[in-house]
């Protein structure tokens, strides 16, 4: 049983990052580039997926964190 949860969060995560690193390489596609493959990215994203989803989620609540408390002090500020 703890094996198959082990073996989805995996998948799971291996899933989230293969969507973001696919994500990112349409952004950096450049013209005349018929398709990207980014070859052993993607290996290397299944291999350690799980611990770059909880970076990748960590990054981001740090940042809407910090969205939040400058949006917060700037409210504050023009109150006083």
């Amino acid at each position: 049983m703890l094996q198959n949860v082990i073996i989805s969060i995996w998948i799971l995560c291996a899933i989230y990052c293969l969507y973001k690193l696919f994500k990112r390489s349409k952004l950096s596609s450049h013209d005349g580039v018929i398709g990207y493959s980014p070859g052993l990215e993607v290996l290397m994203v299944i291999m350690i997926g799980p611990v770059l989803a909880i970076i990748d989620i960590s990054l981001t609540w740090i940042r809407i964190y910090k969205e939040a408390e400058e949006a917060r002090r700037r409210v504050e500020k023009k109150q006083d």
